[in-house]
Protein backbone atom coordinates (compact mmCIF):
# COMPACT_ATOMS: atom_id res chain seq x y z
CA UNK A 1 0.00 0.00 0.00
CA UNK A 2 1.38 3.39 -0.92
CA UNK A 3 0.88 6.58 1.12
CA UNK A 4 -2.09 7.78 -0.94
CA UNK A 5 -3.86 4.42 -0.60
CA UNK A 6 -3.10 4.40 3.12
CA UNK A 7 -4.73 7.79 3.67
CA UNK A 8 -7.70 6.89 1.48
CA UNK A 9 -8.20 3.62 3.36
CA UNK A 10 -8.17 5.25 6.78
CA UNK A 11 -10.47 8.05 5.70
CA UNK A 12 -12.92 5.36 4.56
CA UNK A 13 -12.59 3.71 7.98
CA UNK A 14 -13.35 7.02 9.69
CA UNK A 15 -16.36 7.59 7.44
CA UNK A 16 -17.69 4.11 8.18
CA UNK A 17 -17.27 4.65 11.92
CA UNK A 18 -19.17 7.91 11.83
CA UNK A 19 -21.95 6.49 9.62
CA UNK A 20 -22.44 3.42 11.82
CA UNK A 21 -22.49 5.43 15.04
CA UNK A 22 -25.11 7.74 13.55
CA UNK A 23 -27.22 4.94 12.03
CA UNK A 24 -27.25 3.06 15.33
CA UNK A 25 -28.32 6.13 17.29
CA UNK A 26 -25.26 6.43 19.49
CA UNK A 27 -24.98 9.50 21.71
CA UNK A 28 -21.52 10.56 20.52
CA UNK A 29 -19.75 13.35 18.71
CA UNK A 30 -17.12 12.63 16.06
CA UNK A 31 -14.36 15.03 15.12
CA UNK A 32 -11.39 14.87 12.78
CA UNK A 33 -8.34 17.04 13.33
CA UNK A 34 -5.53 16.26 10.91
CA UNK A 35 -4.49 12.66 11.44
CA UNK A 36 -6.70 12.14 14.52
CA UNK A 37 -10.33 10.98 14.60
CA UNK A 38 -12.00 11.35 18.00
CA UNK A 39 -15.25 9.88 19.26
CA UNK A 40 -16.51 11.72 22.33
CA UNK A 41 -19.18 10.07 24.46
CA UNK A 42 -21.89 11.68 26.60
CA UNK A 43 -19.70 11.38 29.71
CA UNK A 44 -16.88 13.21 27.84
CA UNK A 45 -14.74 10.07 27.63
CA UNK A 46 -13.10 9.50 24.26
CA UNK A 47 -11.88 6.96 21.77
CA UNK A 48 -9.05 8.17 19.57
CA UNK A 49 -8.32 6.57 16.19
CA UNK A 50 -5.27 8.01 14.54
CA UNK A 51 -2.98 7.56 11.60
CA UNK A 52 0.64 6.61 12.10
CA UNK A 53 1.87 7.39 8.60
CA UNK A 54 5.57 6.54 9.11
CA UNK A 55 4.55 2.99 10.07
CA UNK A 56 1.47 2.83 7.80
CA UNK A 57 -0.51 1.86 10.90
CA UNK A 58 -3.86 2.71 12.42
CA UNK A 59 -3.88 3.25 16.19
CA UNK A 60 -6.82 2.96 18.58
CA UNK A 61 -6.81 4.29 22.15
CA UNK A 62 -9.65 4.09 24.67
CA UNK A 63 -10.60 2.95 28.17
CA UNK A 64 -10.28 -0.58 26.80
CA UNK A 65 -6.60 -0.05 25.99
CA UNK A 66 -4.35 0.88 23.11
CA UNK A 67 -3.88 -1.07 19.90
CA UNK A 68 -1.73 -0.74 16.79
CA UNK A 69 -3.04 -2.18 13.52
CA UNK A 70 -1.33 -2.92 10.22
CA UNK A 71 -3.22 -3.48 6.97
CA UNK A 72 -2.91 -7.16 6.00
CA UNK A 73 -5.16 -9.30 3.84
CA UNK A 74 -7.57 -6.38 3.34
CA UNK A 75 -8.05 -5.92 7.10
CA UNK A 76 -6.58 -3.83 9.88
CA UNK A 77 -5.01 -6.41 12.19
CA UNK A 78 -3.03 -6.04 15.44
CA UNK A 79 0.11 -8.10 16.03
CA UNK A 80 -1.85 -10.35 18.39
CA UNK A 81 -4.38 -11.07 15.62
CA UNK A 82 -7.17 -8.84 16.92
CA UNK A 83 -9.20 -7.11 14.23
CA UNK A 84 -9.72 -3.36 14.31
CA UNK A 85 -13.51 -3.50 14.06
CA UNK A 86 -13.80 -5.97 16.94
CA UNK A 87 -11.53 -3.85 19.12
CA UNK A 88 -13.54 -0.75 18.26
CA UNK A 89 -16.79 -2.49 19.21
CA UNK A 90 -15.25 -3.50 22.55
CA UNK A 91 -13.94 0.03 23.08
CA UNK A 92 -17.37 1.55 22.41
CA UNK A 93 -18.93 -0.92 24.84
CA UNK A 94 -16.39 0.09 27.50
CA UNK A 95 -17.60 3.66 26.95
CA UNK A 96 -21.27 2.67 27.29
CA UNK A 97 -22.36 2.33 23.66
CA UNK A 98 -23.13 -1.00 22.01
CA UNK A 99 -22.28 -0.75 18.32
CA UNK A 100 -21.99 -3.33 15.57
CA UNK A 101 -19.43 -2.46 12.89
CA UNK A 102 -19.63 -5.84 11.12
Amino acid sequence: MNIAEYHQNIEQVWLQIEEQLEEQGCDVDCDTQGSVFTITFADRSQIVVNKQEPLLELWLASKAGGFHFAFKNNQWIAQDGKLFWQCLEQACLAHGEQVNFS
